[in-house]
């Protein structure tokens, strides 16, 4: 993550005063602004004496955000864990340990909670990761705080920075309507594609798309400093175009390919994971804007603490 507000924007923070002022995305610029780590979905550390790096992640899960009181508990805890692999995905690396803190309300039903856990232990078992620990605290409602280590080849990990005029734009999977078709509950992270994308050497930038399209695309725009044009008919869907662009909770994974790469990138996708990727756009040299069909793509997705 990087502070991109900290120094040229202090004003901004003076003004505003609370969460609801500032907005997520603001908030966590100032926040990390004395970051020493690399990263953008997880952090990446260097390993003293090892042939790959330390790669970490964290990520909530809320009653009420993130999943309500009718989700079967054993997707709950997959979501949990799930959530977090995609992280490592995006960077190309192997999820390998799990920490779960868990908060619950003494009213809290404890077989629910064993159910929760089996659904984490599922997930991990499919990407053979293993449970470490963790921690138990009582709190008003319930939230899962996963934690997560693993590893990727020094120097190896995909950063969102490395888009570049020219590169086609890619996503792994359909995109939208994810809230009402359960996706955001069962869906399984790309964990393997991640990795193959990172080992190939075809992805330039990635990230996974948990808030959106639109919202999460941006991410990378700014990061490398480009541009990018969509194209519409091209983007798969899982209900309308404006699901897809501003809904969130896919977790696919959105990366870009040198263009003069992108058929060669088609077919190896093809003959070595007998699977095809979207194209759906391109990235352009204008810096940090968005466009679909040539037309300028409004701003608006979920962000914590204004919606």
């Amino acid at each position: 993550m990087k502070a991109v507000y900290a120094g040229g924007f202090k004003w901004l923070y003076r003004c505003m005063k609370t969460l609801k002022d500032l907005g997520e995305h603001n908030a966590i610029a100032a926040l990390t602004a004395n970051l020493k780590a690399a990263g953008d979905d997880c952090a990446v550390l260097p390993f003293a004496g090892a042939p790959y790096d330390l790669v970490l992640t964290s990520d909530p899960l809320i009653a009420g955000i993130h999943f309500t009181a009718a989700a079967p508990p054993e997707q709950i805890g997959w979501k949990a864990a799930a959530r977090v692999f995609s992280d490592f995905a995006a960077m190309g690396a192997d999820p390998q340990y799990l920490l779960i803190n868990a908060v619950a309300p003494p009213e809290q039903n404890f077989e629910t909670l064993k159910k929760i856990y089996s659904g984490v232990h599922d997930v991990c078992a499919q990407f053979s990761v293993e449970l470490a620990g963790g921690d138990l605290a009582q709190g008003p409602a319930l939230e899962l705080h996963v934690f997560g280590a693993g590893c990727v080849p020094k120097d190896k990990a995909v950063f969102r920075s490395g888009a570049r005029a020219g590169d086609a734009i890619y996503v792994t999977g359909a995109l939208g309507d994810s809230l009402n078709t359960g996706k955001h509950l069962t869906f399984t992270p790309r964990v393997k594609e991640g990795k193959w994308l990172r080992q190939s050497g075809y992805a330039r930038a990635m990230i996974d798309i948990s808030d959106g399209l639109a919202t999460d695309i941006r991410h990378i725009l700014k990061a490398s400093g480009s541009g990018a044009d969509l194209i519409p008919a091209q983007i798969p869907l899982n209900g309308t175009l404006e699901q897809a662009l501003y809904d969130g909770e896919d977790f696919e994974l959105l990366f870009t390919v040198r263009g003069d790469e992108a058929d060669r990138f088609d077919f190896d996708c093809l003959h070595e994971l007998e699977h095809k990727f979207h194209r759906i756009g391109t990235v352009t040299a204008a810096p940090e804007i968005l466009t679909l069909a040539g037309e300028p793509l409004e701003r608006k997705a979920f962000e914590h603490f204004k919606n």
